[in-house]
């Protein structure tokens, strides 16, 4: 069968996300942390200094429709509860959306929910929502363009993106892991985002053990086609 066999692109992304998903609940930040588990925190990242900058990057008042994918333990959806009139987190783990189930449970809380999904089919319709968020999340995706891709997809016409991942880094600091991607810098990024039909803006940088980058990107009023992207996976 040929590499871009269909059945085989869908099962390598399975298992990217079985493997992702074995590294998590292994690791034993996990276990002793529960709901307030992260990957950040789990990597020794400023986590906090990473969630201001990203409220730096979204307007004032009312942000409107918030979809958080790779949600994890929910916790951008809490942080962003405030700021937002619906939030969705959508996440491949039921172990994880337990565990955002459970953080949700608060008062204040009652316009986000989560639900199981595929990143790279969601089950929601076109141009749906105001902000799309991957936190932490790319550097685990066999096709990170096709993630994008059904971001812009669901985004409205001047609607927000934010990626906020690790930036290019040694593949032997997250060798345990499992990472699919060790990183990214900002040419690779902004060649994902303008190939998913967005406009690219100036990223953010968050030093750290290892350095966090935020990546912002607009959906225009006219959404061209999204084009398929021959990346230097090293660059």
């Amino acid at each position: 069968l040929p590499d871009d066999d269909p059945v085989l692109v869908a099962d390598r992304r399975h298992a990217a996300r079985v493997l992702a998903e074995r590294a998590r609940i292994a690791s034993e930040s996990f276990r002793r942390s529960g709901s307030d588990w992260d990957e950040m925190r789990a990597l020794d990242l400023p986590a906090t200094a990473v969630e201001q900058a990203l409220l730096s990057l979204l307007p004032e008042g009312d942000i409107g429709r918030l979809l958080d994918i790779g949600t994890g333990t929910g916790r951008l959806l809490e942080l962003l509860a405030p700021r937002v009139s619906i939030a969705l987190g959508v996440d491949a783990s039921r172990a994880m959306l337990a565990l955002a189930r459970a953080r949700l449970a608060k008062p204040g809380l009652t316009h986000c929910a989560v639900r199981q999904a595929d990143m790279y089919r969601l089950p929601l319709g076109d141009a749906g929502y105001d902000l799309v968020v991957l936190h932490m999340v790319l550097h685990h995706a066999e096709d990170p363009a096709s993630v994008l891709a059904e971001a812009a997809r669901v985004l409205k016409p001047g609607g927000r993106l934010v990626v906020v991942d690790l930036a290019a880094h040694d593949p032997a600091a997250t060798a345990r892991l499992a990472f699919r991607w060790p990183g990214f810098t900002d040419a690779h990024m902004a060649a994902l985002t303008r190939a998913a039909g967005l406009q690219t803006a100036p990223a953010l940088a968050v030093p750290g053990t290892l350095e966090t980058r935020l990546w912002p990107a607009l959906r225009g009023a006219a959404f061209p086609a999204p084009q398929v992207a021959l990346l230097d996976t090293q660059s």
